[in-house]
């Protein structure tokens, strides 16, 4: 009897016994249960846990991937806080539906959701986030909205200081991204978590452009500007064919602009293009609207003759919101419509509800139309009085939207709106910020760090080859500073620059500096500059006391480069 009781209990304790083992094991999946670390457990020097067990969980942006270290680094967005976790064989990867993917299939700036052993630092599951939305190849957009937001298409996003922003396979700034970039863009319902520089940008300077001087450069569909002195385009990288015309003057040219890389291009064979023009029949609505072409009043019941080239258009109803186009004539007979959009009440900027139906693509500009993004014009208003300051680096070329200013530092007059501020330097790659400026009533000062050193900064698609393989020099641009004497004429191989102190460009090689003054005696100087450099030139001797000699380059005080000239000061 006895042992028939005590059978019946053995059997009933092994099947309890069965049955909290299997509950146990399913339990900890999922919970925040460490084997190692429950109470009693006996302290082996190694970890023992079930495949898929884990104790955390995030949302996060991936930061780096470490194939060797099979290491993945996040970034938290809520808590601002960046960490790094390991996997191995047992760790589930799958897309954003829940199919399989492998590690390298995830890229930097992915959002994903992590399962994770926060102890052992141990990645049990990562998945691409089903809460992010995805927006790659983007060209309309805007980073600098008002109240931290950023706007992509027609959509508002909130734009949080530590987005995780990479150019170039590695970690980039907010300021690194210009207009002119293609990026992409990653969030989690109306917050933008990580943004991707998929195409970035080069530079491209005319060389020889004299006769081009307020005419028009258009670089493919990417860029389409008036023609300024000592300007440096800020360009998508690819291939393209420059089309540059001015008052019957035209040249054509192929180019590669490459990331980060200086384009110098040559136009100084241009050829003379016939005088032709085209017949545009123009139909706007509403039919009241006023026209300009050019800044000139037109009567568009007829069709409008305009010559070859780029022209402005400039369309105002009452009612209505203005609009400025830029049309192409290129054939005998075109038409073109327009249509105003009814004015709205201007509203503050917002994170919208909107999602977006359509991203815009490359390739929506056409060839008669350009979007006004494209073109530098100083149509935004101005913070009276106030002015930005450009402090660091110093004795660096610098530009605003493409526009030369002067060397650093510098500073210019405030004018609200987004800006592209770009630094150049001969043997430094050239770099480029965007600036959102602001109409808060204060000067602003940036010091931005130094420009890197390179050993060619100038991609060799200058379409003079022939004098390239003469003197490779020939490439490479200049800046020259003539400090003194003060008040003299300065003539760079017999042309006229300005009264000194001045600052001009030329190409490295052998040149010759003239001074000339009223009651003193010219004189020039040879020079043979490799880079940017500073010259100080003794006073000018009056007339009676001059022997009008031409000293050798020894005669002259040693020239400095601008940088070392700027530190001593």
């Amino acid at each position: 009897m006895h042992r028939r009781i005590a059978q019946a209990a053995a059997v009933v304790m092994l099947f309890a016994f069965l049955i909290t083992g299997c509950t146990s094991q399913a339990s900890n999946i999922g919970m925040a249960k460490d084997k190692n670390k429950e109470e009693g457990a006996a302290d082996t020097g190694f970890s023992v846990s079930t495949v898929g067990s884990y104790d955390s969980a995030d949302t996060a942006v991936v930061v780096a991937l470490d194939p060797d270290s099979r290491a993945v680094t996040f970034m938290n967005m809520d808590a601002e806080r960046q960490y790094t976790l390991y996997y191995d064989g047992t760790t589930y990867v799958k897309d954003k539906y829940g199919g399989p993917l492998t590690i390298s299939q995830l890229q930097t700036g992915d959002v994903v959701d992590v399962n994770f052993l926060k102890g052992k630092r141990q990645i049990a599951s990562i998945q691409l986030s089903p809460d992010a939305w995805v927006y790659d190849s983007i060209t309309n957009y805007d980073l600098g909205g008002a109240n931290k937001t950023a706007n992509i298409g027609s959509a508002t996003y909130s734009l949080p200081d530590n987005v995780v922003v990479f150019s170039d396979g590695g970690r980039a700034e907010m300021m690194d991204i210009v207009s002119q970039d293609v990026i992409s863009v990653r969030g989690v319902d109306h917050k933008i978590y990580s943004i991707n520089v998929e195409k970035g940008h080069g530079y491209l300077r005319l060389k020889n452009d004299q006769a081009l001087i307020g005419g028009w450069i258009e670089v493919g569909n990417a860029v389409i500007r008036e023609i300024t002195e000592d300007m440096l385009l800020v360009v998508p990288e690819g291939s393209y064919q420059v089309l540059l015309t001015n008052d019957g003057v035209s040249s054509v040219k192929d180019i590669t602009v490459e990331r980060n890389k200086e384009v110098v291009l040559d136009v100084g064979d241009l050829e003379v293009a016939q005088d032709k023009t085209g017949r545009i029949l123009i139909s706007v609505t509403p039919a009241s609207a006023k026209v300009e072409i050019d800044g000139e009043e037109t009567d568009i019941s007829r069709a409008v003759e305009l010559s070859y080239g780029i022209h402005k258009v400039h369309l105002e109803a009452a009612g209505y919101d203005s609009l400025t186009k830029y049309i192409q004539v290129g054939s005998e007979y075109a038409k073109i419509s327009f249509e105003l959009e009814k004015e709205k009440e201007k509203e503050e900027a917002s994170v919208s509800d909107n999602t977006l139906s359509r991203m815009p693509q490359q390739g929506d500009y056409t060839e008669e139309t350009v979007s006004d993004n494209t073109i530098s014009e100083n149509t935004i208003s101005a913070s009276e009085g106030n002015r930005v300051y450009i402090d660091a680096p110093k004795n660096v070329e610098v530009y605003l939207d493409s526009n030369y200013l002067g060397m650093s530092p510098i500073s210019f007059k405030k004018t609200v709106g987004s800006h592209t501020i770009t630094l150049r330097k001969s043997g430094y790659k050239t770099k480029s910020y965007t600036i959102y400026l602001y109409n808060d009533g204060e000067d602003i000062t940036y010091s931005f760090t130094d420009l890197e050193a390179e050993e060619s900064s100038v991609s060799g698609n200058d379409s003079a080859a022939g004098d390239k393989n003469d003197n490779e020099n020939q490439e490479i641009s200049c800046r020259l500073f003539v400090t003194s004497p003060a008040g003299a004429e300065v003539y760079l191989d017999g042309m006229y620059q300005n009264i000194s102190p001045v600052d001009f460009v030329t190409t490295a090689g052998a040149h010759e500096i003239k001074l000339c003054k009223s009651g003193y005696a010219s004189i020039t100087y040879p020079i043979s500059p490799k880079g940017d450099y500073t010259y100080a030139f003794p006073e000018l001797q009056e007339e009676s006391v001059s022997d009008n000699s031409t000293p050798s380059e020894h005669d002259v005080d040693a020239p400095q480069e601008a940088e070392s000239a700027g530190d001593s000061e």
